[in-house]
């Protein structure tokens, strides 16, 4: 059962979970998509990624039960007087409506190459598993990394709502929005695409009300996922339009903004 292989916490500044969860970032983020400038800060050899917004963020860090290896991270920027990061970086088509203090931002979300499904991207950093490891092995670890990714959407949706956040920006590949649409993730267009960051990335939107009754009426297994009390199913029992879709989770996706 995936709900016995892997765990999700809340990791705070100080702490080696959070250093932890800063070098999953450093590794996903800077050493091997080279999308966010590698800083001077690290824990020993280990070398970290952070900025200044991490102070003003709540930090989630997955793990695997088995190994207690680091395989999935995400934040969610709180409203404060930093401000969000999106806000700097693209041009939004208008304000919210809602309270300043009642708008979220995801970033820095991502799981490890190990979780990931296409060799496209395992090859930026070498083999996905240890050469030793069979291909059988091989290809169940990566039929979980949907599943681990969808995970972490769903912890940071429950950090948005004990926070009484209600919107979130995010910034991706419009590509990615897409696929997250055919899911049933209604990320509206915020913004128009910035050509100066590569690869190029949008702002988008996602209201909590919307999500959940975009999900309720089109996939019901999903909305039980995110917001249900069951435990997590397997990614092979979600109702998508592709199976392609789901399989694009395996992808270190959302985020630097």
């Amino acid at each position: 059962m995936l709900a016995q292989k892997y765990e999700y916490s809340v990791v705070m500044p100080g702490t080696p979970e959070y250093e932890e969860y800063c070098a999953l970032r450093h590794e996903v983020f800077c050493a091997e998509l080279g999308r966010v400038p590698a800083c001077s800060e690290q824990s020993g050899t280990r070398p970290l990624e952070t900025d200044d917004f991490d102070a003003h963020s709540v930090h989630v860090l997955c793990r695997a039960f088995e190994t207690g290896e680091a395989v999935g991270c995400a934040r969610l920027i709180l409203p404060s007087f930093r401000g969000l990061n999106v806000l700097s970086r693209y041009q939004l088509h208008s304000q919210l409506d809602s309270e300043e203090d009642r708008v979220g931002e995801i970033g820095r979300l991502a799981i490890s190459s190990k979780l990931r499904r296409y060799r496209r991207d395992t090859q930026l950093v070498g083999p996905a598993l240890p050469s030793d490891a069979s291909d059988a092995i091989s290809r169940e670890v990566k039929r979980d990394g949907p599943t681990v990714a969808l995970g972490l959407y769903r912890e940071i949706f429950r950090l948005a709502s004990e926070h009484g956040i209600t919107h979130c920006y995010a910034a991706m590949e419009p590509s990615l929005s897409r696929m997250l649409n055919r899911l049933g993730f209604p990320f509206l267009e915020a913004g128009p695409i910035n050509s100066e960051i590569q690869p190029p990335r949008q702002p988008f939107l996602i209201g909590a009300n919307f999500l959940r009754s975009k999900l309720a009426s089109r996939n019901s297994c999903l909305y039980e996922f995110l917001f249900g009390d069951s435990k997590p199913a397997h990614p092979a029992s979600l109702s998508v339009n592709s199976t392609s879709d789901l399989r694009a989770f395996a992808s270190p996706f959302l985020t630097n903004v």
